[in-house]
């Protein structure tokens, strides 16, 4: 604060030192550290303010006259960069705003259309001192309240900023609350902003942290945008995740364990840093598309990756990393962090007896549906529905109905039904908050379904045909056998009696014709045979041996080749069952989608929801004799 010099009492002359006021300065006070200054320039800022708001006015009275000649050449002034020297300093632009905060009917004309974009476009505007930004706010309120075509053009620039900060960007959605109140038609173009500045998953770590930040924060005050929001979140994310997947398919095979290096995702790139100077560059020009290329890293060989078992008996992913996937996981962790811990928030018995966590959950639902689910291959992007559906008892009953209504729907492609019963399997399988309830009642709707399929179907495998006409039987057993490799703890009574029936059930099924330890997961079907075998529920050695021998011998779908001539029909079947058309089976066979995370961070964050392989196997866990 400037303590200024009382004037109006003074000393007599004879105790005044004599003062030479071409050498007046600015005094400090010891005592109080306050600027003083002399009478000379408190009249030179008056006179300045004075002759600025009258070179204002003249310019404004100009315009009236259709000479924009000096308003032109405060415009100029206003758009220079926040660094350069000649652009206008924040007492002038109080000035400025102050008279055309009162005046805005007489720059409406196209000749003041500069002048305007300029402020809307002013740099780092929302780093102006308190009483400037205050200011430079009511302008851009009354600007748009007044004349409603700007706010599409002020929208566009507050959007382009979410690249910011959180903290950086408070004055932004300050204003985009209030005119989502006062224009509510404008939530027709906002979403398409949304999009458009959405940064590329080539852009930094922190931008793409910043944005989302930023949409989570709209959709706390604007539920209008609420679905468009998340929409937009899951597609980025998918495309992240798809990415990542690719860049992991190209690693090599051969490559040793012993030389593999673990996945580190930290990364260079500090969220915590707020000066943001390349973020600022960006930001508020709405004129250049506000996107960054992919950073330049030079490319290691691509390695393998396995799943290994860590000290703490966890799995965990070994890598050798390109600086590819480094940049992509780092990215999709911090993203996918962020989203879950938000969702997690949003969702408790609170707000789901108030209806809003209900509102955000089906919200998901449906995308997971739309999006999730149809999308080949994505590593993480579903662990959102498997979190945020262990918040709340009701909310896994809901995921899983869900499941098995898309998993046995009559009008549902065989492929997205065979997908979901890959997450339904999966889903029992490792979500940690299931009661029993839930996973008999599960276990029992699939078993239930396989028996019926077998006694309607069965005598379709000796008819003309290949066994892939069969894929949405051995995609449901499979998933039953997913299921009970984690969970067969859980599936005796007190009586020790198996709950289903399952004993019975499986000894009928693996000698069905169908034999379904032949076309489903060879792994699955060896831990699945391992288990059963010591719980005394089925014998499976003997008949996957006798596959096996069968591959070895090239024929495939029958038992004994010495047969053929006694079925040539069961042959024309069998024969159709080809090396190629087994090949259909793998992609459908291979995929859990619940497998390990090898996310840092958002492995630490599904720890106390997920159940790792060590916690069921038990003694059961492949010592390798088998591969």
């Amino acid at each position: 604060m400037m303590a200024f010099e009382n004037t109006s009492k003074r000393p007599p002359q004879d105790f005044v030192a004599p003062i030479d006021q071409k050498k007046r300065k600015v005094q400090f006070s010891d005592s109080t550290g306050l600027v003083t200054l002399q009478p000379e320039e408190i009249k030179d800022e008056v006179f300045s303010a004075a002759m600025y708001s009258r070179f204002v006015k003249s310019a404004l009275d100009d315009l009236d006259k259709n000479d924009s000649t000096q308003i032109g050449i405060i415009a100029n002034q206003v758009a220079l960069p926040s660094k350069n020297p000649e652009r206008i300093n924040d007492k002038n632009l109080n000035i400025l705003l102050d008279i055309l905060s009162s005046n805005i009917n007489r720059i409406e004309s196209s000749r003041g259309t500069f002048l305007i974009q300029s402020i809307i476009n002013f740099e780092k505007w929302w780093e102006l001192p308190p009483q400037t930004l205050s200011k430079y706010i009511y302008f851009i309120k009354i600007l748009c309240s007044s004349i409603p075509k700007w706010w599409q053009d002020v929208s566009m620039i507050l959007v382009s900023c979410f690249i910011l900060p959180i903290k950086q960007t408070v004055c932004h959605h300050d204003m985009l609350k209030y005119f989502l109140r006062m224009i509510p038609s404008s939530m027709g173009f906002i979403d398409t902003y949304l999009a458009k500045f959405f940064p590329n998953k080539n852009d930094t770590r922190r931008k793409l942290v910043n944005y989302t930040s930023n949409l989570l924060k709209l959709r706390g005050y604007c539920s209008e945008l609420g679905f468009q929001i998340w929409s937009l979140l899951i597609e980025k994310i998918i495309s992240i995740d798809v990415e990542l997947q690719n860049e992991l398919d190209e690693l090599d095979d051969d490559v040793d364990d012993d030389d593999l290096e673990e996945v580190d995702l930290e990364d260079d790139d500090d969220l915590d840093d707020d000066s943001g100077d390349d973020d600022d560059e960006n930001c508020g020009n709405s004129n250049e598309e506000l996107r960054s290329g992919a950073a330049d890293g030079s490319q290691s060989d691509s390695e393998d990756m396995d799943i290994i078992e860590g000290m703490d008996g966890t799995e965990e992913y070994n890598v050798e990393l390109t600086q590819g996937i480094k940049e992509l996981s780092t990215k999709l962790d911090s993203i996918l962090t962020l989203v879950s811990t938000h969702v997690e928030e949003q969702v408790t018995p609170e707000s789901l007896e108030s209806g809003e966590g209900v509102g955000v959950f089906n919200t998901l639902t449906t995308l997971f549906k739309t999006h999730v689910l149809p999308t080949y291959y994505t590593r993480s992007i579903q662990y959102i529905m498997f979190h945020v559906s262990q918040q709340q008892l009701e909310l896994m009953d809901s995921f899983l109905v869900t499941l098995i209504d898309i998993s046995f729907a009559v009008n549902e492609a065989a492929e997205k039904k065979i997908k979901s019963l890959q997450y339904l399997g999966s889903y029992i399988a490792r979500a940690k908050k299931l009661s029993r309830t839930q996973i008999i009642f599960v276990a029992s709707y699939l078993t239930s379904w396989l028996n019926r399929y077998v006694i309607e179907r069965e005598e379709e495998v000796d008819q003309r045909g290949g066994m892939e006409r069969f894929k949405h039987f051995y995609a449901a057993f499979q998933a039953l056998c997913y299921i009970f490799c984690f969970r067969h703890n859980i599936f005796r009574d007190t009586d020790g009696n198996w709950e289903c029936e399952l004993d019975k059930f499986f000894q009928r099924i693996v000698i069905s014709k169908f034999n379904p330890l032949k076309f489903c997961n060879e792994n699955v079907m060896l831990m699945f045979a391992r288990i059963a075998q010591q719980e005394s529920v089925a014998y499976c050695f003997s008949i996957i041996e006798n596959n096996n021998n069968e591959r070895l011998r090239g024929i495939i779908g029958k038992a004994d080749s010495d047969k053929k001539e006694n079925s040539a029909q069961a042959n024309t079947t069998s024969s159709s069952w080809s090396l190629a058309t087994r090949q259909q089976f793998i992609d459908l066979q291979s995929y859990f989608p619940y497998d390990p995370l090898f996310l840092k961070n958002y492995k630490i964050l599904m720890k106390e929801y997920y159940i790792e392989w060590s916690e069921a196997s038990g003694e059961y866990e492949s010592d390798g004799s088998d591969d």
